[in-house]
């Protein structure tokens, strides 16, 4: 198997999208200056989206019969949204430069409608990633890599590791070639058009790569086998009564039922009686940490009195770290196979499920090294930013009508010595290597530990947990708002983050059922034209 054009495909999907994801929010700002509104409908709707239809579609993914063609649709939908998208923006009014006014999608009718197509459109897109992720990462890879063994040299952890590498090296740079596009043509309706027309050929090359995949690896585009679990057999008698409603709005109320109540109960008791849904939940909550360089922290960080400047160099250094741990995580995973072989080796020859408990032993391990390793490093950095929280008697108000008009004593911040803001980036930056090897971990536990035609459902509602914990972040940081409140929210991050090392804690001491300790039968390199 030549890998490279898996990852080909991959760096292809994520360079458009990740390039896509900023120019929205660049164009957003400047159709509504001075005004957050937009952005945070934006935000919200992107949020609201993946925590309601993740699930649907990656239950969509593992009821469809070609794997090759739910991948390419999953391409055409997310590329065909980014292209009609930018036509939008397009015929979007453009407010002039040095405009004072504050505008919202509100303020005018035109604006309005078109910023609604282009939510829609966002909506479609995130989708679409989200469905090309689930499709690629739990359907295609374990198929792809085959049987594990103790011995193997390229498996699962090795594969998960380049993707999520490429996908944060495209989430760097990506955005960087933004103003050089600018630059080289003044016009917007040119450098629109520039980024529209690249996206049309990445879909074509993307296509292109895909069915050459699908080539040299037959099973991708045959019909997946049939599934007989008790999961499966429910789905489908569920469909079975959904299509044999009258059609008409008579049995209207009837669908809506199944489609907005049943499947997602189902498919949420589905996802509580996979044995690895601690593990799952585990990591999910992680999404509630305010304790990572995201726009809360870097906003708390910039109104205490932190420069702009080293600001940017510790968010260098995070990403240099989260890169660092997609080679650090396969190190340790191999470590792991060789101890546990050493350990429990006897002479005789193993077999396939022994060998698949000794390979889930060692993710499980590593999983619960990487989010104890984050759970430690955000201990020193809560005690720091709790002394450096500006207290309600440090804050000076200019007016006495307005909060909003609340300024704070900066003077503490800029008079630290230099290792009290060393020391906070450093931790902040290391617990990045313990986030992502448990985002590794539990990925593969994901692809290994669930049977092939639940993976990409249960996959789907671990996203829509995901997006659940992150609405929840943004709901905490509404109500905690004020520079002197986020110590509260420092504090809470770490305890949700220690809760979440107990519950994996809890779930890796449990025996691994052997059952589900499978990984595929048949890779497929071992699928040739002539066996067509």
């Amino acid at each position: 198997m030549k890998w490279w054009k898996v990852y080909a495909l991959h760096f292809l999907f994520m360079w458009n999208s990740r390039t896509f994801e900023y120019v929205s929010i660049f164009l957003v700002a400047k159709a509504f200056p001075q005004s957050l509104t937009a952005t945070s409908i934006k935000g919200i709707t992107s949020t609201v989206s993946g925590l309601l239809f993740s699930s649907a579609a990656g239950n969509w993914i593992d009821r469809s019969q070609s794997r090759l063609r739910t991948l390419l649709t999953t391409i055409c939908f997310n590329h065909a949204a980014v292209v009609v998208s930018y036509i939008c923006w397009l015929s979007m009014p453009v407010p002039g430069e040095g405009t004072t006014h504050s505008e919202s999608p509100f303020s005018n009718f035109q604006k309005g409608i078109v910023f609604g197509i282009i939510l829609l459109l966002d909506i479609i897109h995130d989708l679409g990633a989200i469905g090309n992720r689930l499709s690629l990462e739990r359907d295609w890879v374990p198929v792809l890599v085959g049987h594990i063994t103790p011995d193997i040299n390229y498996g699962l952890t090795e594969v998960n590791a380049v993707m999520t590498r490429i996908d944060l090296v495209c989430k760097l740079v990506a955005p960087s070639l933004l103003p050089v596009i600018i630059s080289a043509w003044n016009s917007r309706t040119g450098w629109i058009l520039v980024l529209a027309v690249l996206t049309a050929v990445f879909w074509a090359l993307e296509v292109w790569c895909a069915r050459i995949i699908a080539r040299e690896n037959l099973e991708l585009d045959v019909p997946k086998m049939p599934s007989h679990d008790s999961a499966t057999e429910e789905d489908l008698a569920m469909e079975d009564r959904y299509n044999h409603l009258k059609p008409g709005l008579q049995s209207l109320p009837q669908k809506m039922y199944f489609i907005f109540y049943q499947d997602p109960v189902v498919r949420l008791r589905h996802y509580f009686s996979i044995p690895m849904w601690p593990a799952s939940i585990a990591s999910a909550l992680l999404q509630l940490t305010v304790l990572a360089y995201s726009a809360t922290l870097i906003t708390y960080l910039l109104e205490i009195g932190f420069s702009l400047s080293s600001i940017t160099i510790a968010r260098a250094s995070g990403a240099i770290m989260a890169l660092s741990s997609t080679v650090i995580t396969p190190a340790l995973v191999g470590y792991m196979r060789k101890r546990l072989s050493r350990n429990r080796f006897s002479g005789g020859q193993r077999e396939d499920k022994e060998n698949d408990e000794f390979e889930g032993k060692a993710v499980r391990t590593v999983g619960l090294w990487g989010i104890s390793c984050q759970f430690t490093c955000l201990i020193p950095i809560v005690l720091l930013l709790w002394n450096l929280s500006p207290n309600s008697s440090e804050q000076t108000t200019t007016s006495p009508m307005t909060r909003e008009a609340t300024t704070y004593d900066t003077s503490k911040t800029a008079s630290l010595p230099p290792i009290i803001p060393i020391t906070l980036f450093a931790f902040l930056s290391l617990s990045r290597v313990g986030h992502f090897m448990v985002h590794l971990m539990v990925q593969e536990l994901g692809q290994v530990e669930i049977p092939a035609s639940q993976r990409s459902t249960f996959a789907g509602t671990e996203q829509s947990f995901n997006s659940l914990f992150a609405l929840c972040h943004w709901a905490a940081t509404v109500g905690w708002n004020r520079p002197e409140q986020f110590r509260y929210l420092a504090l809470g991050s770490v305890l949700v983050c220690g809760l979440g090392v107990g519950v994996f804690a809890w779930w890796e001491k449990k025996p691994i059922r052997r059952e589900v300790a499978r990984y595929e039968r048949i890779a497929m390199g071992d699928v040739t034209p002539e066996d067509d």
